[in-house]
């Protein structure tokens, strides 16, 4: 009765990977859109949704409610762990680019340490608005 029991403890423990998390094998991860920084320098101001996919492909998540917004969002893990996570949003004006943000943000345990970093580009109003002001 006792070695059936420990044998019904042992296979409920390696039943749960959480609990045993870098003993079993688990598989390198990457999913979502890939965006190199070429791709990104190719990203002009008033460039058309066509021109935009053309650069970067399809996006991920296109939200049906406000098709003015496209999210490019890539997500890496390594044997389970959160390693990189990026993600990229464009917003439209009349069917042109106005500006993006791209976020870069990584896990707890990043590979290679580094800090967050947003990048925005402002839409030509608020730069001509500045360039008036001096």
């Amino acid at each position: 009765m006792a070695g059936k029991i420990t044998t019904l403890l042992v296979f409920l423990i390696l039943a749960g990977c959480s609990v045993l998390p870098h003993i079993l094998y688990k598989i390198d991860v990457q999913q979502g859109n890939v965006v190199t920084d070429e791709m990104l320098d190719k990203l002009k101001q008033d460039m058309t949704k066509s021109q935009v996919r053309f650069v970067l492909g399809s996006p991920l998540i296109v939200d049906a409610f406000r098709d003015d917004r496209w999210d490019y969002v890539y997500i890496q893990r390594e044997k389970g762990d959160l390693v990189e996570q990026k993600r990229l949003t464009i917003y439209f004006k009349d069917d042109r680019l106005m500006q993006f943000e791209n976020q870069m943000l990584y896990s707890l345990h990043p590979l290679v340490p580094a800090a967050p970093k947003t990048e925005k580009i402002i839409d030509k109003e608020m730069e001509t608005f500045s360039e008036g002001e001096q």
